[in-house]
């Protein structure tokens, strides 16, 4: 296995890790054979991977031996951190990879069973349920993490009491006494009102319940202003506990990777029709949405993004460099980028035209777009913009997203519609990275501007050894660092060399 990391392969893995996503999920690095050398979890798997090349790992000396073997990175999202948690887990124990070095047991995580076709069913904690038992409840889980798992089980059987005693039994048990069974089977409590109980246990579970978590928060909050903080701490623990075991988790007992990947892509895909069913399309297989980013109309950049059924497909990513417009003006420039995309030549560049053009910007936007780009769209595509609306979420909190809509651009005349959109996960969160990948692109402009504009203070330093200086010593941090033999060493001239020394080191 080769140790050396050539250029390349470092700008390959840095330019990878600025379009990973920051969502939750497990991430594999692997050598140069393909073989997987670590596989950890993140809750933002970009903020994760990058910190393994931007950190000095000092407190991780097997991970910093690892750093030089890594030629690529894999990802699988998530729906939340626990199911990372578990793919993690899983994937460990069956690849075992070198630098790994915990997590390799066969330890399970737990599960909470309910035997939801009983009479009266009863909720237990599992390791592990068969068939037979899988056909008469339900599964909710799994949990990394036992502890919590049985602190929550208390908590829901203290607020939804349910049965776990021998059903011939005409005596009450002992949890009937400490008020956590309601004695169905010596006639306390009616069937209907049981499964009422098991039903608020089945809500919470499944993510659907969270006035608890809100009672509490304001009783916390209570207790602090009290400077009560002894009880406020309690709440806080419990509130983490619940929120813990209220996430709803997509993850079955034999899920490998490849089938939760196929289940979540499944899901993915059904958001998709629900959203063209919602707007009426024919069809509905790509959405391409772009953003602009500039500073008053300078170092301008358009950002496209691409999702095609359901997934957001970032290695189809396309940045577009705006030069012949020099002041503010995001209609024009987003009219730029579109014709550029959609001219005839550059379209069989892409593997088809989208059934949604989507752009960051309101009714205004879209009104001068559709003006000026009549006979360029596509005709089967719908045109629409996302904007910040007056509208608030709750007081306090941020804008409501609007739509709006043009569904045939190529028509004459069209009307502006404001759309309601139920499924709109998606279009938001492509907005969001058209507009993080038009910002990603603008800075690193900004920052090849300041580099330029230092260097060129410098007697001696035109642009073919600026480019050579910045090609060998990869930034002005490292420039000024170097000695003067190291520059020479890059540019072969002594007398400059010396004066670049100076100009840093002065």
């Amino acid at each position: 296995m080769s140790k050396n990391i050539t250029n390349t392969s470092v700008d390959y893995l840095k330019s990878k890790v600025k379009l990973l996503p920051q969502k939750p999920g497990i991430y594999k690095f692997l050598n140069e054979k393909g073989e997987i050398l670590y596989i950890g979890k993140a809750t933002n798997l970009r903020n994760r991977v990058s910190s393994y090349f931007s950190s000095t790992l000092y407190d991780r000396p097997r991970i910093k031996q690892m750093i030089p073997y890594i030629k690529d990175i894999s990802i699988t999202e998530t729906n939340n951190e626990i199911e990372s948690l578990v793919l993690e887990s899983s994937l460990i124990k069956k690849y075992k990879p070198f630098y790994n070095s915990d997590k390799k047991d066969d330890k399970s995580y737990v599960w909470i069973y309910i035997s939801t076709k009983e009479k009266f069913p009863t909720v237990k904690i599992v390791r592990r349920v068969n068939n037979e038992e899988m056909k008469k409840g339900r599964l909710f889980g799994p949990y990394p993490s036992t502890s919590a798992t049985k602190r929550i089980f208390t908590y829901l059987r203290k607020l939804y009491p349910f049965c776990t005693c021998d059903k011939k039994s005409s005596k009450e048990c002992f949890y009937f006494h400490l008020g956590l069974c309601p004695g169905p089977y010596q006639g306390h409590i009616s069937e209907e009102d049981y499964r009422k109980n098991i039903n608020e246990i089945i809500k919470f579970l499944s993510g659907r319940k969270r006035g608890q978590i809100k009672e509490m928060e304001k009783k916390m909050y209570e207790y602090s202003k009290e400077k009560n903080f002894e009880k406020a701490a309690i709440l806080r623990d419990k509130i983490s506990d619940l929120r813990y075991l209220g996430e709803k988790i997509d993850f079955l007992p034999n899920d490998t990777e490849q089938s939760y990947k196929e289940r979540r892509e499944e899901v993915l895909r059904s958001e998709f029709e629900d959203l063209k069913r919602e707007l009426g399309l024919k069809k509905l297989n790509r959405i391409e949405c772009y953003d602009i980013s500039n500073i008053q109309g300078k170092l301008a950049y358009g950002s496209m993004v691409v999702a095609e059924n359901g997934e957001i497909q970032r290695d189809q990513y396309r940045i577009f460099k705006i030069e012949d417009i020099t002041t503010p003006n995001d209609p024009a420039m987003l009219k730029r980028v579109l014709e550029r995309r959609f001219d005839d030549k550059n379209r069989m560049k892409y593997p088809s035209d989208p059934d949604i053009i989507l752009i960051d910007g309101g009714k205004s936007q879209l009104s001068v777009l559709y003006k000026g780009l009549k006979g360029i769209l596509p005709p089967e595509s719908t045109l629409m913009g996302i904007s910040k609306g007056k509208r608030l979420k709750r007081k306090g909190a941020r804008q409501l997203d609007e739509f709006w809509l043009i569904t045939n651009p190529s028509k004459e005349e069209s009307d502006i519609t404001r759309a309601e959109i139920v499924n709109k996960s998606i279009l938001i969160d492509l907005r969001d990275e058209a507009h993080r990948f038009a910002i990603l692109h603008h800075r690193k402009s900004r920052i090849r501007e300041a580099k330029n504009t230092e260097l060129e203070k410098i007697s001696g330093v035109g642009k073919k050894r600026m480019k050579k200086l910045l090609k060998d010593f990869g930034d002005i941090k490292s420039l000024k660092r170097a000695s003067i033999d190291e520059i020479n060493k890059s540019i072969n001239n002594k007398t400059v060399s010396e004066e670049i020394y100076k100009h840093f080191n002065s």
